[in-house]
């Protein structure tokens, strides 16, 4: 058995869903949980997200049958905001991973983001963290401390950000530049005041957007819905 997560389930033929996983060992690919609708299949109530599970699965081929799954450990208490956030982060990982391709250290990564955002942490920080590691695992990282020029980000500086590029400096203040005493801050993952965290939302979502492609976050149309909503 491997510890594994799920990342979204649906309904499959009468009374089975179909379940995309995210493992420790194999990464992110989908099974069959035969059954697991029916009100007696102890797989009902913990084939849910945010739920340490150990499973193990049977196949050769794309979509394998889940063969068994159990509780590692209760779920993580997502609630509010938190859980939004969670689904946030779920999406993320279908995304911008590929299928039995496991990346080395993202699903500890993974588990620790659930676990700070299941005992409440600031949302916005957790968030940011977790994104900037997934596009260090994933190879997209890049460089806080230097310019494209390969010079040294200097305090009294302007940059902005071109993804999958870096930072680039510019002779005057512009718009969506960012100072280079901000970036020296920024690249400490000092998100201690609201004009950080808010620089360093927009510098992550300029750098995950090449990777996502053109089709809409549908965890982040649900947050707009929650904000509107309240």
């Amino acid at each position: 058995m491997e510890p594994a997560f799920v990342l979204h389930r649906w309904p499959f033929q009468d009374s089975s869903l179909l379940v995309e996983l995210f493992t420790q060992q194999q990464g992110r690919y989908r099974v069959v949980a035969k059954g697991a609708r029916r009100p007696k299949s102890p797989w009902r109530a913990i084939l849910q997200p945010f739920t340490p599970l150990l499973v193990t699965s049977q196949g050769r081929h794309e979509l394998q049958t889940l063969r068994h799954a159990e509780l590692a450990q209760a779920s993580y208490p997502l609630t509010g905001t938190g859980l939004y956030s969670g689904f946030y982060v779920n999406e993320l990982v279908q995304r911008l991973t590929s299928q039995y391709q496991p990346v080395d250290g993202l699903f500890d990564d993974y588990q620790a983001t659930l676990e700070r955002l299941g005992h409440g942490e600031a949302i916005e920080p957790v968030l940011r963290e977790f994104e900037w590691r997934l596009l260090c695992h994933l190879g997209h990282g890049f460089d806080w401390c230097s310019d494209s020029n390969d010079d040294t980000i200097a305090a009294d500086g302007h940059y902005q950000f071109v993804a999958e590029h870096g930072f680039w400096r510019v002779a005057e203040v512009q718009r969506n530049s960012y100072s280079g005493a901000t970036l020296q801050r920024l690249a400490a993952f000092d998100l201690s005041e609201p004009s950080l965290l808010q620089a360093m939302k927009h510098i992550m979502r300029h750098a995950l957007m090449p990777y996502l492609g053109d089709q809409p976050l549908r965890s982040r149309e649900l947050f707009s819905q929650l904000k509107r909503n309240h």
